[in-house]
């Protein structure tokens, strides 16, 4: 289980890949261009210099206003993770019996929740706080991985990994490793014992609640 000390950047990151199902993509024309390559530390930097956007001068209306932080999870964060893969990755062996219905109620439930409890953390990230690494990765490469090292009020120093992959829109994160856990690992051994007790459509329903999600194993 991930640390204490560990809670923001694993939480503020958290929403981030647990966002809201995408809506269905239509096919493009012929007529569009081809996606540009990029290297995934430069959308990694892009995301975070555009959250940074978003949040400065707004902070003190962000604080009163909570629910406005996920609107800005959805504008700049949802585009460029895999919320379906990452679900997927959360939920194990139980993924392969979990009906349609019941896996987008999990992952809105899951990220509502995180909004609800860590979202506020967000309005704590300054762009000092934030290093990527730059990758050197060829065109045509799959999954690989950025390195990242978030710096904590006190100094200390958080590494955080993001697993990528391409896809035909560019870049997407899967998973993360902060402090050498994995973000969908340690969810999976949160969650999993629940639902093998009380049923996915009761942990989803405790989540619906509004509970944390390392709260449900004290249940």
């Amino acid at each position: 289980m991930m640390k204490p000390v560990t809670v923001f950047a694993a939480a503020a990151i958290a929403v981030m890949l647990l966002g809201q199902p995408m809506p269905a993509i239509a096919a493009p024309s012929e007529q569009s261009a081809p996606v540009a390559f990029e290297q995934p530390s430069q959308m990694v930097q892009s995301v975070a210099n555009e959250i940074l956007q978003a949040l400065n001068g707004h902070r003190s209306q962000l604080r009163h206003d909570p629910k406005q932080i996920s609107v800005i999870v959805n504008k700049y964060l949802l585009p460029h993770f895999d919320a379906e893969l990452a679900a997927d990755g959360v939920l194990g062996r139980f993924a392969r019996t979990a009906t349609p219905q019941q896996k987008a109620r999990f992952i809105q439930a899951f990220r509502d929740s995180l909004i609800k409890n860590y979202g506020a953390f967000l309005l704590d990230f300054h762009s000092n706080m934030l290093t990527v690494y730059p990758t050197h990765v060829r065109p045509g490469t799959q999954v690989t991985v950025v390195r990242t090292v978030f710096t904590r009020a006190d100094g200390s120093k958080v590494p955080v990994l993001f697993y990528v992959y391409m896809t035909p829109t560019g870049w997407k994160a899967f998973d993360l490793n902060v402090e050498g856990v994995s973000y969908v690992t340690s969810y999976r051994a949160d969650l999993g014992p629940q639902i093998e007790q009380y049923g996915l459509d009761a942990v989803i329903k405790r989540l619906e609640n509004g509970e944390k999600p390392s709260a449900l194993n004290k249940h």
